[in-house]
């Protein structure tokens, strides 16, 4: 598989902090990839359109982020609360966690954001993670990742 679009970037969270993110399309990034390397981090995936995400990608995206030091792994959108038992299976399968629910990483799904505005704006507040270094991983139309990234840094 091509590597598709990643766009890292930071946003003043508050008055010189930052809060760095990378948004990627379509695939976890792998840690050298990551301007911030083996640092802890969160991760969001936002699936925008549902048909995009296969059980082959959700697999993939599931398989990358388990392997990043991310603290908290949050799934919105269509088929959100599949990839999110997927990262928890995921995540015993490597040996990360003994069961699911032992909490590494941290999980959750949010069925109540219906659209993009609402997860980008959850996104921008920080999710459940306190990590300032944010992976957004976008499922959608191509170059909407792009798009997404804007919207963060705009907001």
């Amino acid at each position: 598989m091509p590597k598709l679009e990643l766009i890292p970037f930071q946003v003043e969270s508050s008055p010189g902090e930052f809060t760095h993110y990378v948004v990627v399309e379509r695939r976890a990034p792998v840690t050298d990839e990551l301007p911030w390397k083996g640092e802890e981090c969160d991760a969001f995936v936002i699936v925008l359109d549902g048909n995009l995400l296969s059980n082959e990608l959700a697999a993939e995206i599931a398989e990358g982020l388990v392997q990043l030091p991310v603290d908290w792994i949050e799934t919105m959108g269509d088929r959100c609360e599949y990839l999110h038992d997927l990262i928890d299976e995921v995540s015993v399968s490597i040996g990360r966690q003994g069961k699911v629910g032992e909490g590494d990483p941290m999980t959750a799904w949010h069925e109540e954001f219906s659209d993009e505005e609402e997860m980008v704006s959850y996104i921008r507040m920080g999710g459940h993670g306190a990590a300032e270094k944010k992976i957004v991983v976008v499922v959608g139309p191509e170059h909407r990742a792009a798009a997404i990234a804007h919207e963060i840094a705009q907001s």
